[in-house]
Formats: C-alpha cells, structure tokens, sequence
C-alpha cells in the first residue's frame, strides 16, 4: 500500500493545515490505520477534496454524497490506480531516471501536475522511458513537442471517454429511475468492463495512425535527394485546406444547439471521409471549420471539390466555402504553422457561400487535374499581405444542373426535390422544407418549440431578397 505518513507529514505535503484535515476525518473523507496514520492513497484523497472545493463544492457536500451513493472517491482511486502507488520526491525521481530537475518539473508541468512534488511509480516509468530517447539521440526539445502532443491528444480522448460515458451511460440510467447505491452499482457494471477494452482499442488505433504516418514520412525519404535540407528545422512543402459552414450562427441560432451539432457531426464524416480518399489528414477542427493538409496541391483541390458534391448531395445542408494555397510550413507540436499557412485562411476567407477558391500556386500545381475546373476570380489583396493574390474558383467539371434553394430563416440548403409540398404562385415557388434534424426551435417569433413545424416559406434559388411567405 506504500508509505504511511503522520498527519503533519501529510499536512505539509498537501498544504492543508492539521486541524482541517482532523475536521475532514471526522467527516469520514479520509481514514487512518489505528497507529493514526495515513496510507498513500490518503494524499490523493486530499487532492481531490482540493479540487472539489475548487469548483465550489464544500467537504460537507461530499460527505453527503458518500452517504446517499457509497464513498464517492473509492471508483476514482480504483480507476486511476492511486490507491497501491507509492510517493517519490522530485529529486530523487530526477535522480533515478537520469535528469535534471528541471526538466522533470518542465515536463509535469506540460502534463498538468507541476504543483506536484513527489512522483509515483508510473511517472518514473514514463521519464526513464524520455530519458532513454535523450539518450539515443533525440533532442530535448523535440521530446518536449512530442510530449506536449501526447498530452493535448489523450486529454481530448480520455475526456471524451468520461463524458460519453457519463452522459449515454450513467445518465440513462437516471432516467430510468435509478439512484443512490443502484445508480452506482449499474455504472460500474458497465464500466469495469468497458474500462478494460481502452487500452487495447487506443493500441490499435495508434497502430493504424502510426502506418499513415510513416508512408507520409517514406515519401519525404524518396525525395529527399532533390530537396537539400534547409536552415529550418521541421519545414516542409504544404498545401493547406480550409472549410467551412456559411451562416452557421444563423442556423444554431433558428434550429438551437442540438441541431447544430448533429450538422457538424455529419459535416466532419463529409470531410474526414473527402479527406481519406485524397491522401489528406484533418489537423484541427474548430466548431464547424476545419483545417486539412496535403503533400500535393492536386489532392487539396480535388478533396474541396468532392467535399462539395458531397454536401450538395444531402437533402438539406448549410453552404460551405472554402479556400487553400500550397507553400511550406514549420510542424510544431503536431501542427503547422507559417504565413502559407495563414494565407490559406485568408483566402478561405474571400470565399463566399458555395465557392471554392485557391491561389495561384494550387492552380499552377494542378495542371491537368482531371474532373475540376479552374476559374479566375479576380485579383485580390489578403489582411496582413504585401501585395495582391490571383485566386481562382474551383468547380467540378459535372457540378449538378440542380438548383438548390435557400431557407431564408434557417439558411439551409436543398432542392425542390426534396421538399415535402411546393407550388409556384405569383411566379415565386413556394413549398414547405423537409425536417431531417431533431430540434426545438429558437427565433425572435417566440420560445423555443418541443417540435419543429417550418412555416411555408418562398424561396429564390439565388437567396436573393427571400422573404417569409404565408401559410399554405
């Protein structure tokens, strides 16, 4: 169980005074052996009271908890294994794995724990392991990056692990009446099991990642000859795609939050899926925009393209637009950075609902692109640039003869074709949109509705000064 500790030893530890931990003994939080000390897992317990009180919530309260659901840490300390994990100061890890103190802290620091100053058994299996790699040649620096990668991608997974389950799991199970003890006896039911599959599923899908990986990094080893290393470490040549929703606050605003993300949901499969078919890789999504990049120009407008006629094959959809340069770009901490990349966005930027435009340099590298045709669009000057930009729109050269219509409240997008009732009066056509999202509405006509029956509405194909039409 580790080391054992007297109530000053764990006061001066934890920075919490004796006298309150004695209050929060007495409150059942933490336990002591009958000698009236304290195991390992007792600092933990400490910790976490801290991070409790932190987001306003009082000993008191927990105790609470514990007595209606069972000791509320005692699943957290099995789940993270700090209930068998013995302590080690700072020094001594530092001295165990073979570096400086400062470079631990800096580390723990990255991870989220630099006010710690003792380690356990897994932190010093994982820096001899950072140590090893210094020692084999890998700069300090860059180990750094990696680390920082390590920690933002699983952090982002481990949450995303915790709220699913907490919120399809645990709070489905609230629903259906249960609390207290039985609550938490049908949580752990399917989350001891669920718990032992994460490991080996996150193994299988770095193995997948990894083989990507590495055939990108096998084309950079084929070309090699013909480009001779360059002053800048991490530069390299980069075609950058930006896209986005139009009128996407518009929609979240009229449709509500739901809604919403069930768009972006189906938008990121469009995208990541246009992504996998041209050699692509999504590097960061936010909200409704993404950011892909390609080793090819080509494949950046080719991918644009599909992801497009993907869209406009929906039912109903928000517009898109969309811009992308090719140039180089320094990789830093598993993104790019650079003022190619930063023009990519600018051009993304002068795009308008439904266009696709790219500079001179995709065009130039994509002669011959079979399928897409480019258009000039005119010669403009970027936010932040020197000089002017010939851009040019990209199309398919069999973009659909379908005119597609826009909900002047909602701003989707769809074709007659699918809307449920419409007729032509007064030379204006008229009809009734189709509901493919689960929503409640919210708009300036009133509260939010349990459902969504859209008015009729009259609707130019153009979305030229569209107006709300009376009811059929």
């Amino acid at each position: 169980m580790g080391e054992e500790r007297s109530i000053d030893e764990l006061s001066e530890l934890t920075g919490v005074t004796a006298d309150v931990l004695h209050s929060w003994l007495e409150l059942g939080l933490i336990l002591h052996t009958e000698e009236g000390r304290f195991a390992a897992p007792t600092t933990e317990r400490v910790r976490l009271i801290q991070f409790a009180q932190r987001r306003g919530i009082e000993p008191k309260d927990i105790a609470a908890a514990s007595a209606s659901q069972g000791d509320v840490f005692a699943n957290y300390l099995g789940l993270t294994g700090h209930s068998d994990r013995q302590g080690h100061g700072i020094e001594e890890v530092a001295d165990h794995v073979g570096l400086d103190d400062a470079l631990v802290r800096r580390i723990w620091t990255i991870v989220g724990v630099g006010e710690q100053v003792e380690g356990n058994d897994d932190d010093i299996e994982a820096l001899v392991a950072l140590a090893r790699a210094i020692s084999a040649g890998i700069p300090a620096e860059a180990l750094i990056q990696l680390v920082r990668v390590f920690v933002d991608t699983l952090e982002r997974l481990a949450e995303a692990e915790v709220r699913l389950f907490h919120f399809h799991v645990h709070e489905r199970l609230r629903t259906e009446g249960l609390s207290g003890a039985q609550l938490v006896a049908a949580t752990n039911a399917v989350s001891e099991p669920a718990t032992e599959l994460v490991e080996p599923t996150l193994l299988y899908f770095h193995r997948r990642a990894f083989e990507r990986a590495s055939r990108e990094d096998l084309l950079l080893h084929l070309v090699e000859d013909l480009t001779p290393p360059g002053p800048e470490v991490g530069r390299m040549p980069l075609a950058v795609l930006f896209v986005d929703l139009t009128s996407f606050t518009t929609f979240t605003e009229v449709m509500g939050d739901v809604a919403a993300a069930n768009v972006v949901e189906r938008f990121s499969d469009l995208v990541r899926d246009a992504a996998g078919r041209y050699d692509g890789r999504v590097v960061k999504q936010i909200g409704d925009e993404f950011m892909l990049v390609f080793s090819q120009a080509q494949n950046a407008a080719a991918c644009g393209v599909e992801i497009r006629t993907m869209a406009d094959s929906e039912a109903q959809f928000p517009g898109l637009h969309m811009g992308a340069h090719f140039g180089t770009a320094l990789y830093r901490e598993g993104d790019y950075v650079g003022s190619d990349v930063n023009l990519a966005a600018r051009v993304a930027a002068e795009a308008k609902r439904g266009e696709f435009l790219v500079t001179d340099a995709i065009r130039a590298e994509s002669l011959g692109l079979e399928l897409v045709v480019f258009r000039a669009a005119g010669t403009r000057q970027m936010k932040g640039f020197a000089g002017e930009f010939d851009l040019y729109e990209v199309t398919a050269t069999s973009d659909p003869t379908l005119t597609r219509y826009i909900d002047p409240v909602c701003r989707m997008e769809f074709t007659l074709e699918h809307a449920t009732t419409r007729l032509r009066w007064r030379g204006e056509v008229r009809c009734r949109l189709p509901v493919l999202w689960d929503h409640p509405v919210a708009s300036s006509m009133g509260p939010p509705r349990a459902q969504h029956r859209p008015a009729n509405v009259i609707i130019s194909a153009a979305g030229q000064g569209v107006k709300p039409g009376v009811a059929l």
